[in-house]
């Protein structure tokens, strides 16, 4: 009788371990699901994930598993989808259920786009340390080791790789910064450019050993990462300051915008002129911030 008991609890206990998920397993089945949501939120995959190993137990919570809710998110009151109601920091509290685990991840996301958490949009999206400590900080969660743990599941993870391995589009307007190249030998820029609605526009300041000019322009956008234009300013000979001799300058442009993280490294190609008659050629490259 002992040995049919004890054969049996074997039995059961391997029952129960095969039907819960191991942390490999969770990460490698929900990896995918937060490398979209760092592309089409912009919130950290990595953070993303260790919440939800963390929220969810691996996916073994009887929330995740029965509400489909990973990241233990609370009803609140504009939640008008179904609810179920479990012990936490107080008795018989109200949880969100979900008829998929996609549905619990962008509910996620979308949960910290409250202005509460709009701190954390400030921090680069390899900077998971910063956005775990600002995610205890806004009040997510009553532990207070809560950035600790997260922290802690993404580095003996390597969750950290999944963010360096993304890349998301930005969506900054405004660029600025410095160019080097020939002729123009040194110049600066600001650049808006609005890849939703395909256009451009640049200012820009240039010097050379010749002269020193100042151009505003801008044009059309083919592609995110193609544009064409013109431009149209002043320029001056450099030499006296006394005499400063100011002349029309017409100029036309090709750009090619690399994205790179929240920046853009900018190629530019351009044919300018005092007359409209005679054009010269200039190329340049620069890191726009």
């Amino acid at each position: 009788m002992e040995n049919r008991l004890v054969l049996f609890l074997l039995l059961f206990s391997s029952q129960l371990s095969a039907q819960n998920m191991t942390r490999n397993e969770y990460i490698n089945k929900y990896k995918d699901e937060a490398i979209y949501q760092m592309k089409k939120y912009k919130i950290p995959a990595s953070i993303t994930l260790a919440q939800g190993i963390l929220e969810s137990g691996d996916g073994n919570s009887e929330l995740a598993k029965k509400s489909n809710n990973h990241f233990g998110i609370k009803c609140h009151s504009d939640w008008e989808g179904e609810r179920v109601y479990h012990d936490d920091d107080k008795k018989n509290e109200c949880f969100r259920k979900y008829n998929k685990v996609r549905d619990s991840y962008d509910d996620h996301s979308e949960f910290l786009l409250r202005p509460r958490y709009a701190s954390l949009f400030e921090y680069a999206l390899t900077d998971y340390k910063s956005w775990a400590k600002g995610l205890k900080k806004a009040g997510y969660a009553t532990n207070p080791y809560y950035a600790k743990h997260l922290i802690k599941i993404i580095e003996e993870n390597e969750l950290h790789k999944l963010d360096d391995e993304v890349e998301v589009e930005s969506d900054k307007l405004i660029f600025s910064g410095f160019s080097v190249g020939w002729t123009d030998l040194i110049a600066w820029s600001v650049i808006y450019k609005n890849d939703e609605k395909e256009y451009y526009l640049n200012l820009r300041t240039t010097a050379s050993i010749d002269n020193i000019a100042l151009m505003l322009g801008g044009g059309k956008l083919l592609t995110s990462t193609i544009g064409l234009g013109a431009d149209f300013g002043l320029i001056t000979p450099t030499g006296d300051i006394n005499n400063i001799d100011l002349k029309p300058n017409y100029s036309l442009s090709a750009h090619f915008f690399i994205p790179v993280k929240q920046k853009q490294i900018n190629f530019r190609f351009s044919l300018s002129s005092t007359d409209a008659k005679q054009f010269h050629p200039s190329i340049s490259i620069g890191l726009l911030r």
